[in-house]
């Protein structure tokens, strides 16, 4: 008996079903997949919409071929692996850059690091206030950097015991506050902070020191570090040749230099402020103490009453090395 046309056509119908059931399962048998849905490909002419199978979660993931999953699981591996290793080349700076001690080895200060490496030093008793700042990683290559900071966090250490011993402030008694007022309005107080300078073979720190004793008013001085690049702390003297006369010249730029500033600051110096000048910066290495390099210029400080009334500040000379280098090194 022949098949009709509809006959025909309904068998072939049913044999495309069955291959597309047989080819679902192969799929799923051979690549451990949930089908969703499929669709042509340009390859092999089925397109996937699967789950993945460690999921508990119906992801929908598309995939234009149906790669085997093992293929991608180490994919995402290989991509994870070097992801891991480009952090890791990105923290080996951070990693071999030692970090600073969390307590300084002399007044004990707390390292911090939000304003730059440094160590905070604070006291704040009944009747005085302690606030000190001092570097803990200071720019200079292997051990020069810890020896300068220890030349600095000494002479802070004795800065701070001296204005103690000075004020007799660990012997107060309730009678001495009554006397001196100490009524916790004001307090006795010392404060320390610095400011960082650099050149090509130096490093200096200016720090200014706040003292307030109980007086008519706070006063403020300077302590000055330089160091080569070894991390030996310099004098002005190391700075020039030997029978350079080099303080005579300090001096007279030094003097020159404040009568300018006092003129600019609206002061008319009379014969007895100049007289204070010139013993102000007289040449001798304690009225020329205070220095520091930054970049190609040599500045010389003088804080408030050393050349003038206390009302006119402090005074910061800036001298160009070039104009110096007939007597450098």
């Amino acid at each position: 008996m022949r098949e009709s046309a509809g006959d025909k056509l309904y068998k072939r119908s049913q044999a495309q079903q069955k291959k597309r059931e047989l080819d679902k399962q192969g799929i799923e048998k051979c690549h451990g997949l949930s089908i969703l849905s499929t669709g042509p490909c340009a390859n092999c002419g089925i397109s996937l919409v699967v789950k993945h199978q460690f999921s508990k979660l119906r992801l929908g993931v598309r995939f234009s071929h149906p790669a085997p999953m093992k293929k991608i699981i180490a994919s995402l591996g290989i991509i994870v692996v070097l992801v891991i290793i480009a952090l890791g080349v990105s923290l080996i700076p951070h990693v071999l850059q030692a970090p600073a001690p969390q307590t300084s080895p002399i007044l004990g200060g707390k390292a911090v690091s939000s304003q730059g490496e440094r160590y905070i030093y604070n006291v704040d008793t009944q009747y005085y206030t302690i606030e000190t700042t001092y570097p803990s990683q200071i720019p200079l290559a292997g051990a020069a950097g810890p020896k300068a900071e220890l030349v600095m966090e000494q002479a802070i250490a004795d800065d701070i015991a001296q204005f103690k011993s000075d004020s007799n402030l660990d012997q107060i008694t309730p009678q001495d506050a009554q006397i001196q007022g100490l009524d916790g309005t004001r307090k006795y107080a010392f404060n320390a902070s610095y400011t960082e300078y650099e050149s090509t073979s130096t490093i200096s720190y200016v720090f200014t020191i706040y003292q307030d004793t109980l007086g008519a008013h706070p006063n403020t001085f300077f302590q000055t570090f330089t160091f080569d690049r070894g991390g030996n702390q310099l004098q002005l003297a190391d700075l020039f040749k030997s029978n350079s006369n080099y303080l005579q010249v300090l001096s007279s730029l030094a003097y020159s230099s404040v009568v300018a500033q006092l003129k600019l600051k609206g002061v008319d110096p009379d014969d007895t402020i100049l007289e204070t000048v010139r013993m102000g910066t007289e040449a001798s290495p304690e009225a020329l103490q205070f220095f520091y390099i930054n970049e190609d210029k040599l500045h010389l400080l003088f804080p408030p009453y050393q050349v003038a009334a206390y009302a006119a500040g402090s005074f910061d000379v800036e001298i160009p090395l070039s104009q110096l280098k007939d007597i450098l090194k």
